[in-house]
């Protein structure tokens, strides 16, 4: 019934979206399309494994982005995925941070974008903070957490996440 009512809105909000996630069996089509009554744009199939939880439908999901179960996304800023880029379980990204100053924390907090580039893989578990870019084909290994940005075709892993290897040589100049 929920499903079927879900259908029939013109809009829905994020909780009612993860809560179809969790309780049905969507299908990539029917899931497409109540995406975007929930404000989530997509270029095209996304597959995303429940469960799936996000706050303000703030996302853009590339064509063929895969975005495992468990995965959290805090999106008072924008979050974009490139296409093809793939996201483990349990990865989160979180666009909202505080001061760490303790009388400020309470009331200055601040937001900033997260990128995916196209092709690039987040392994499970890691923690990508407000304002990185992960370039495009890049691979950041599991349980690592991003705190700067990652370039493309550049492997990144640790805690925080620091440079390991080249996957393409780049060019000299």
């Amino acid at each position: 019934m929920l499903l079927f009512i879900a259908k029939l809105k013109r809009t829905l909000t994020p909780r009612q979206y993860i809560r179809l996630l969790d309780t049905h069996d969507l299908g990539k089509k029917v899931s497409n399309r109540l995406m975007a009554k929930v404000g989530i744009s997509t270029e095209g199939k996304v597959v995303i494994r429940p469960p799936f939880y996000f706050e303000q439908g703030n996302l853009e999901l590339g064509e063929g982005a895969f975005i495992n179960s468990g995965c959290v996304f805090l999106d008072e800023a924008p979050i974009r995925i490139g296409r093809y880029a793939m996201l483990g379980p349990q990865v989160r990204l979180c666009t909202t941070s505080h001061d760490v100053h303790p009388e400020r924390r309470k009331s200055n907090d601040f937001t900033a974008p997260i990128t995916v580039s196209d092709n690039a893989w987040i392994g499970a578990g890691c923690v990508v903070l407000p304002g990185v870019s992960i370039g495009c084909n890049s691979v950041v290994a599991a349980n690592s957490v991003v705190t700067e940005d990652v370039p493309p075709n550049a492997l990144y892993a640790g805690s925080p996440a620091r440079f390991k290897k080249w996957l393409v040589v780049p060019e000299q100049v």
